[in-house]
């Protein structure tokens, strides 16, 4: 039994010596040891927007809010594997990675990846966030005030950013803003904030640097709390903000500072308006994300199967997926060597980012900011070049219906209407007669060309000129003419008509 107890001790002692206690703790056991923790006023019932503006918003201490029902409105459980559908995902970077260091230089995905193994990151992914997502996030009704969503001088939205925080990634102590305020959201897990107003303190400044090094804290008054999913904390202007993010996912209103009327008697305008989705706000700072330029790699994420992502591809199997996809093959008429080759090879090894010869969410992983300005270059030559050899394609079918119909009304071309409309046909690409014969009845065309074809006229009768060839013969009426005039074998059979001098010269038979 001696050696199960061996066990079992070097085990726990590698599991305490393999936990690290990060900035975020040390610096709260020294506040809790010469500090003063202050509560933080709750709400489960988000107040009017009216209340929350003049009693609240402009108020300067820290609160908290539960606008789980708002936050859930129409994404009713905010996950990592949810975010990783949006195909744009990989080209969106935080505002804390450093491009030059290429194992930092990771992207919105890499972090879904580290959240779902709970694998702590250097830094928290920071960014806008993504316009593909705001319309699935209301309006909060504590801001619901027309002066607020429409204003005459600066935006009250400033910035609406997402905040990823795998692992015990922190988001350092220190003061993000003097002029702005911040209402914090969590969408998923339950991130840790400790709070300092900074206003309050002119001799010491708190951040992570200061608080950890110095030999004795001051009494510093601070809070500290917890948020759940669903749970908002609202932070004025001038705090010290410090975030243990505990695998969490959040929102990150930041707000106009609103100075509090001189007068408790004056209150400030809050006319409410109707409910809304944040896609439809103006805020100071948009997502500038131009997802045309990457048209094709945002699109073929679809088909590593998501949110899977189970699925890879050879060269060969990429090609096969590529004529069977309705979406791609559509704007192809005919599948051309070249169109083959800048599919099957160019258009693959740009997607295989990572050259392992397969197509698959690896490759995703490897877009950077180093790179990304090379992969929107050649994504976009590889999009003109398609839709060039597609706009070709379609041209040359415009000048063959064009230069039929053109035959088709002077009468002037040789050999049968219906055989030269059948050929015609015949050369299209079969997605393009498959689309064709949704709106048109092909059969029924090709009937009405035979019907309508002139007949030649008998000889009793006035003769078509030798020189018309816009006549169209028909076996049968050949073999009818010539039965009619067997006794005539030694005579030519000829198109000739009986001209009178007096008649104008027509060409309009």
């Amino acid at each position: 039994m001696w050696y199960m107890l061996l066990f079992v001790l070097l085990g726990s002692t590698s599991l305490i010596f393999g936990e690290t206690t990060t900035n975020i703790e040390r610096i709260e056991e020294r506040l809790e040891q010469s500090g003063n923790q202050l509560p933080i006023k709750g709400f489960f019932e988000p107040p009017e927007a009216d209340s929350y503006l003049n009693n609240y918003y402009v108020q300067d201490a820290p609160h908290k809010l539960i606008l789980t029902k708002e936050i859930t409105k129409f994404i009713h459980e905010w996950t990592p594997r949810l975010l990783a559908l949006d195909p744009t995902g990989p080209y969106y970077f935080s505002k804390l990675s450093d491009s030059s260091v290429p194992e930092k230089d990771l992207n919105l995905l890499s972090y879904l990846l580290a959240i779902e193994s709970n694998r702590t990151l250097d830094f928290p992914f920071i960014n806008v966030v993504p316009q593909t997502h705001r319309n699935a996030i209301p309006l909060l009704s504590i801001f619901r005030c027309s002066e607020h969503v429409y204003p005459t001088s600066d935006p009250f939205f400033h910035n609406l950013e997402l905040m990823i925080g795998p692992g015990k990634t922190e988001l350092p102590v220190q003061q993000y803003s003097k002029t702005y305020s911040q209402l914090y959201c969590s969408l998923y897990g339950y991130p840790h904030f400790i709070l300092m107003n900074q206003a309050k303190q002119s001799k010491l400044t708190y951040n992570t640097e200061t608080l950890l090094s110095q030999d004795k804290l001051p009494e510093i008054d601070y809070y500290s709390t917890d948020l759940t999913p669903g749970m908002c904390i609202f932070v004025p202007p001038e705090f010290a903000t410090g975030i243990q993010f505990n695998n969490s996912l959040s929102l990150v209103f930041t707000l106009k500072k609103i100075e509090k009327p001189s007068s408790d008697d004056e209150r400030l305008p809050c006319n409410i308006t109707g409910e809304t989705t944040l896609d439809k706000i103006d805020f100071a700072i948009n997502d500038e994300f131009n997802m045309t330029e990457i048209a094709l790699m945002v699109y073929f994420y679809q088909y590593l199967n998501p949110p899977m992502f189970d699925l890879h591809y050879t060269s060969e199997t990429f090609f096969n997926k590529i004529q069977n996809d309705r979406n791609v093959s559509q704007l192809i008429m005919q599948w051309t060597p070249e169109l083959i080759d800048l599919m099957k090879i160019t258009l693959f090894k740009q997607l295989d980012m990572n050259n392992d010869d397969k197509f698959s969410i690896d490759d995703y992983f490897e877009v950077r900011q180093a790179n990304l300005l090379q992969i929107h270059s050649s994504i976009y030559d590889i999009l003109e070049k398609i839709r060039g050899y597609a706009v070709a394609q379609f041209n040359e079918l415009n000048d063959k219906i064009s230069k039929f119909s053109e035959q088709f009304k002077s009468m002037e071309f040789e050999g049968n209407a219906q055989e030269a409309l059948e050929s015609l046909l015949a050369n299209l690409p079969d997605q393009v007669k498959e689309r064709l014969g949704e709106s048109v009845d092909l059969e029924q065309v090709l009937s009405n060309v035979k019907d309508k074809r002139p007949k030649r006229p008998s000889r009793n009768k006035q003769r078509a000129r030798e020189d018309d060839s816009s006549i169209l013969f028909d076996k049968q009426d050949d073999d009818e003419i010539i039965s009619n005039f067997e006794q005539e074998e030694e005579e030519e059979i000829t198109a000739e008509p009986f001209i009178d001098e007096n008649e104008l010269h027509r060409t309009d038979l």
